[in-house]
C-alpha cells in the first residue's frame, strides 16, 4: 500500500498521541516506508472536549461505526477501550466489512477475542494488538516473529505500571499503600474507575491471557488465571522483604505444567539482584525462557500515550507491508483448550508474616508444626528482639520449596492457636 487510510475511534491519551505523532512525522514515515499514513475519520465520545490536537482538520463521526462505511478506509483503529459494548461491535462490524483492525483493548481480547480472531482469519484480515500488552514494549511481535520457532517454557514479568509504581514508591519512601494509591491517582497513573483493575491484578491478568495464547497456542480464556492484587501488601512486608534481600513486585507468569495451563498474577518477593526486582517507577518488564534462550529480558514504558501509540504505529506498518496475517501466531484450528493447573499443586518458596503474642515458647510451637508436616524453614526473623508483653510481634519465616496445599493446611492450624493475633500474610517467592 502506498497510502494507508485509517479511521481512529477513541481520542484519549493514546488516540490523541497517535494523531499527533502522524501529524508531526508524516514525512519521516514516508521516507522510511514509502507509505503515506492518511487519517480519513476520527470519532470519540465527546467532540467538544479540550484536546492537544485540532480535530477540525478531520472528518468527525459521532458514531464510530459510521466510519466503516467509508470506501477509502483500510484500517479501523479501536482505542475506545470498552470490554464489550461499542468496542466489540465496532471491531466485529469492521471485520465483516473487510477492514483491517488495530486495537489496544486487552480486556476485550482476553474475554471475547476468540470469535473476532476467527472472523479475521475467515476474511484474511489483520486484527493486530501490539498496544494491548506492555505499552511500547514489542512483546507481541517478539513472540510471534523473532522467537516464533522457539519452544517457550515460561514467561514472567511486570505487566502493570500502576502497581509497579505503587510498590516501588512504598519501598523508596516508606509510605502506606493507601497513601501511595492517592499519589498514583493524582499523577494520572490510575483513576477511581480503573483502580480496581490495576491494583486487583485484573489488568495484568488480561495481558497474561494474551501472552499465554501467543506462547502456548491456548484458546483465549481469561478464566484460566489465578489473580491476587496488591491491596493486602503492607509497608511492613516491604520492609521485612528488604531485610531478607528482596523487593515485592506484582508478577504475572505463565507456563505449561503437566500439560495444564499455569497462569498466575500475584505479589511476589523477588531477589534484589534479579532484573525484575530493579524495574522501578511505572515501567513494565518481561522475561522469556525458551528451549534456546535461558533469559530474554525486555523492559520499557508499559503505558502512556506516546509509548502505546508507538505500538499502534508498528501494527499499521506491518499491515501496510503484508497481505496475509497469522494474528495469534497459530491458525485458529490449532488452538487448544488446556485444563487449568490447580493452584494447590503449585510448588514454591514462601514468605510468611505471623503476628503473635510476645512471650516465650511461641516460636517453638510454630516451628514444631512446620517440622511435623515436613516443611523446611529457610530463615526466621523474630522482631523486636526485646520482650514487650503488651504488644504483639511479627515473626517472619521463609520456607524452602513446598506444595501450596501442604502449606495452607499448616497455616490453618497456626491461625487457630490462641497466641496468633491476625490472619497470616503469605507471599510466594519468585524463583526465576
Amino acid at each position: 500500500m502506498s497510502k494507508l487510510n485509517i479511521a481512529i475511534a477513541g481520542l484519549g491519551n493514546v488516540g490523541s498521541a497517535l494523531v499527533e505523532t502522524i501529524e508531526e512525522n508524516k514525512n519521516h514515515f514516508f521516507d522510511k516506508t514509502d507509505v503515506e499514513l492518511n487519517i480519513v475519520g476520527i470519532s470519540a465520545k465527546t467532540k467538544n472536549k479540550k484536546r492537544k490536537i485540532n480535530i477540525n482538520k478531520y472528518n468527525w463521526f459521532d458514531d464510530p461505526r459510521e466510519m466503516i462505511k467509508l470506501n477509502e478506509c483500510d484500517i479501523i483503529v479501536e482505542l475506545i477501550g470498552q470490554e464489550k459494548g461499542i468496542s466489540y461491535e465496532l471491531i466485529e462490524l469492521a471485520l465483516k466489512n473487510k477492514k483491517h483492525v488495530v486495537t489496544g483493548n486487552k480486556a476485550l481480547i482476553a474475554n471475547h477475542g476468540n470469535a473476532l480472531f476467527k472472523l479475521a482469519e475467515k476474511y484474511s484480515l489483520a486484527l493486530s494488538f501490539e498496544a494491548a500488552v506492555a505499552g511500547g514494549i514489542p512483546i507481541i511481535k517478539t513472540i510471534k516473529n523473532d522467537i516464533a520457532l522457539n519452544k517457550i517454557n515460561k514467561i514472567s514479568g511486570i505487566l502493570n505500571g500502576t502497581t509497579n509504581y505503587i510498590l516501588t514508591k512504598m519501598g523508596n519512601d516508606n509510605l502506606a499503600f493507601d497513601d501511595v494509591l492517592n499519589i498514583a491517582k493524582d499523577k494520572g497513573f490510575t483513576s477511581d474507575s480503573e483502580a480496581q483493575l490495576d491494583i486487583g491484578g485484573y489488568d495484568a491478568a488480561h495481558k497474561l491471557t494474551i501472552i499465554s495464547t501467543l506462547s502456548f497456542g491456548s484458546h483465549l480464556n481469561f478464566k484460566q488465571n489465578y489473580i491476587e492484587g496488591i491491596s493486602s501488601v503492607k509497608i511492613e512486608d516491604i520492609n521485612f522483604a528488604k531485610k531478607l534481600g528482596y523487593r515485592i513486585k506484582l508478577i504475572s507468569e505463565t507456563s505449561i505444567v503437566d500439560d495444564k495451563l499455569c497462569s498466575f498474577t500475584s505479589p511476589k518477593l523477588v531477589q534484589k539482584d534479579k532484573p525484575l526486582a530493579n524495574v522501578g517507577d511505572a515501567l513494565n518488564a518481561i522475561n522469556i525462557e525458551t528451549d534456546h534462550l535461558d533469559n530474554l529480558f525486555l523492559e520499557g514504558q508499559g503505558a502512556g500515550g506516546k509509548p502505546t501509540a508507538s505500538s499502534v504505529l508498528s501494527d499499521l506498518y506491518d499491515i501496510s507491508q503484508n497481505s496475509s496475517f497469522d494474528n495469534l501466531g497459530f491458525k485458529m484450528n490449532k488452538l487448544r483448550n488446556f485444563d487449568k493447573f490447580s493452584s494447590e499443586n503449585i510448588v514454591n518458596r514462601y514468605y510468611l508474616r505471623i503476628i503473635t503474642e510476645d512471650k516465650p515458647g511461641v516460636l517453638a510451637s510454630i516451628t514444631n508444626l512446620f517440622n511435623e508436616t515436613g516443611i523446611s524453614v529457610e530463615k526466621i526473623l523474630q522482631l523486636p528482639e526485646k520482650i514487650n508483653v503488651t504488644n504483639p510481634i511479627p515473626i517472619i519465616i521463609t520456607t524452602h520449596k513446598i506444595q501450596k496445599e501442604t502449606l495452607t493446611k499448616v497455616i490453618n492450624k497456626i491461625e487457630k492457636i490462641k497466641f496468633v493475633k491476625e490472619k497470616i500474610t503469605v507471599l510466594p517467592i519468585h524463583d526465576n
